[in-house]
């Protein structure tokens, strides 16, 4: 499949490309960021039922097993993941917090996301966005990066906090972490692990894909219960990783330097 540039430009948060490719062997349409050429979201364009990027559709199989009726993604890039699951639930409700206003526009333009009602979305920051939001969700889902990085609002110990209590009285917690497993490329893995241990009732952390490096930066996906122990090994294709021992004092906080 020869590679295709359908738009290129920039908006007030990056440079971006929308390309029509072949993206780990399936003709694909996608995102890419920055000059390295960060792959920031995108769908299959054959028949195979998954989404494109794994974790994507280990956040598909978490939200379509509990099947939530209301849920807050913090991070939309081009709605790739609500597009899914609108179709796969009827009775769903999403908003999505997106600070790009120009990445949704590109959905609509270039990633076919239809105009729904059950969607809606919210062009600021996503701590910004609880903090003046009284609104409770079933399903919390973090997916935002600058690049491969959490901004650091959203992965401290006050941001756990603010999850915890814009969720239902049972509701869970799903991130989307870059990081290593063991070593120095492991950090942000192990803030985070901490941060959601001194605030949820139960962590795991799933694999995003088959095989992984114990030391080498990749997708895990987090997910933390509120007021719920459930199995969630039963319903992600992946299994939990032995988690990090970790010390209280590695989750970040508000106003570090780290």
């Amino acid at each position: 499949m020869q590679r295709e540039v359908l738009w290129e430009g920039e908006t007030g948060y990056g440079h971006y490309q929308v390309v029509d490719t072949l993206y780990d062997g399936r003709p694909a349409r996608v995102l890419y960021s920055g000059d390295r050429q960060a792959a920031q979201s995108g769908v299959a364009k054959d028949d195979k039922p998954d989404l494109l990027f794994d974790y994507n559709q280990r956040m598909f199989e978490l939200a379509a097993s509990l099947v939530p009726g209301k849920i807050l993604l913090i991070g939309g890039a081009v709605a790739t993941l609500p597009k899914a699951l609108l179709v796969a639930l009827p009775d769903v409700r999403i908003d999505v917090v997106e600070p790009d206003e120009r990445l949704t526009q590109l959905a609509y333009e270039y990633f076919d996301l239809p105009v729904d009602d059950r969607l809606r979305f919210f062009h600021t920051d996503g701590r910004d966005f609880l903090r003046q939001t009284a609104g409770r969700y079933d399903l919390i889902v973090v997916d935002a990066f600058t690049h491969t990085t959490i901004p650091k609002e959203l992965k401290t110990l006050e941001a756990f906090q603010a999850y915890y209590k814009h969720l239902q009285a049972k509701g869970l917690l799903a991130m989307n972490i870059i990081s290593g497993y063991y070593g120095p490329s492991a950090r942000t893995l192990r803030e985070l692990y901490a941060g959601a241990c001194q605030t949820f009732d139960a962590v795991d952390i799933f694999l995003a894909s088959r095989g992984y490096s114990l030391w080498l930066p990749q997708n895990f996906v987090l997910a933390a219960q509120k007021g719920t122990d459930y199995p969630l090994k039963d319903y992600v294709r992946y299994g939990p990783v032995q988690p990090p021992e970790v010390n209280p004092t590695e989750a970040l906080q508000d106003g570090t330097t780290r």
